[in-house]
């Protein structure tokens, strides 16, 4: 018999792009089952809204009732023996649907993954109220198995829940991505780069700020930026702040392309400028990516940015609450000179390169996922 995943995720609309790291994410673990011979049944997730406004808040509510509905009668008539339950979650204000969903799995006799998607579970946990403490809690409780995109969260289930099984399931960079060796990169300019969501919380204010006081330094250093608008007002900030630059004529913004075209950018970029102070941020696919390319990365202390890097050097302000004093172009412009001046370019490239092939390419996490589900379906729990 083989085994079989009903596997319940976010993977948006299936004729576009995916959105955000969370369908890019989904999509590859689904990829993943698949190619190990798994028996995988889809439960998606209802898609998001671009806006916010009452009549997509009812929308979106409805649309999560349907959601339980639909999960309920696919395991209520679904086969147990041999079976998981895979459910993604991303806590937060979602964490009380959640719950229901988890709490649907154990009730119908299915042993039940809940995997923690994106960053801030112990902010909303220290945080929240006493009632979101609570509905966290039994989601953990209820699941049987906890894979999570950051070691940094296991601290806080081993206080809620002692000894549960705990499975770190990072974000990996798809082979098709990964260059075979290391770049060579340009030895007579240096080129700064930035590519995602162009947004207020990713901050690329910064990015274009960190370039001009390079730029007034350095006559050989080049910025882009590869993204697309999704705040009218911010995208009016960014493109003034481009335009008033003395050295508007060194950056150059391009719209967000295919994965095709994002290694032809990357191919000779040598600093990967990540500036952000997203709530949410996780494991962000940006950061390893441009990494798997031989770009330096120098970010914020958000979601898992420096378990992933590796490197406390390349690594700006704190953890949570990040203040804009502490999160400003001069802090990042100053590590990305000492770089430059100690002559450490090709250094902390090649270490990028590398720690993604040791750590995050598909083929480590594709090895390490099929493991971990071999296990559990080797489990007695689970027949």
């Amino acid at each position: 018999m083989t085994p079989r995943i009903y596997f319940y995720a976010n993977f948006g609309n299936w004729n576009r792009q995916p959105y955000g790291g969370g369908e890019i994410g989904n999509r590859r673990t689904l990829s993943m089952m698949r190619q190990a011979g798994y028996d995988v049944h889809l439960i998606e997730k209802y898609n998001r809204v671009n806006k916010h406004t009452l009549t997509d808040a009812m929308i979106i509510s409805c649309l999560m009732m349907w959601n339980v509905i639909k999960l309920f009668f696919v395991l209520l008539f679904g086969r147990r023996k041999k079976s998981l339950v895979h459910i993604v979650g991303f806590y937060g204000s979602t964490i009380y649907f959640e719950r229901f969903l988890v709490g649907i799995s154990h009730l119908l006799g299915y042993r039940t993954v809940y995997e923690m998607r994106g960053g801030g579970a112990i902010f909303h946990y220290q945080n929240g109220s006493d009632r979101y403490r609570r509905w966290f809690a039994a989601t953990i409780k209820k699941a049987d198995y906890i894979f999570s995109q950051g070691q940094e969260n296991k601290p806080l289930l081993d206080i809620i829940d002692p000894g549960k099984h705990f499975f770190y399931y990072p974000n990996c960079v798809m082979r098709d991505f990964c260059p075979d060796d290391h770049p060579n990169k340009p030895t007579n300019r240096i080129n700064l780069f930035y590519f995602g969501r162009v947004s207020k919380q990713k901050n690329v204010d910064i990015v274009v700020d960190t370039f001009n006081i390079l730029a007034a330094k350095y006559s050989n250093i080049y910025l882009d930026i590869v993204g697309n608008y999704t705040e009218p007002v911010y995208a009016e900030d960014i493109r003034r702040r481009i335009s008033s630059s003395e050295y508007a004529n060194r950056i150059t913004m391009h719209p967000a392309c295919s994965h095709d075209k994002l290694k032809e950018y990357l191919a000779d970029k040598h600093f990967y400028i990540f500036p952000t102070t997203e709530p949410r941020e996780g494991h962000s696919n940006a950061l390893t990516e441009a990494m798997a390319w031989g770009l330096i990365p120098v970010a914020t202390d958000m979601g898992f940015n420096r378990a992933i890097i590796g490197n406390d050097s390349l690594i700006v302000g704190r953890h949570e609450g990040i203040s804009d004093q502490q999160v400003n172009p001069v802090s990042f412009a100053s590590v990305i000179t000492q770089i430059i001046d100690a002559g450490k370019i090709q250094q902390l490239s090649m270490q990028a390169y590398q720690r993604i092939q040791d750590d995050y390419t598909e083929e480590v996490v594709y090895n390490r996922l099929i493991n971990e589900y071999a296990s559990l379906f080797n489990s007695t729990l689970v027949y």
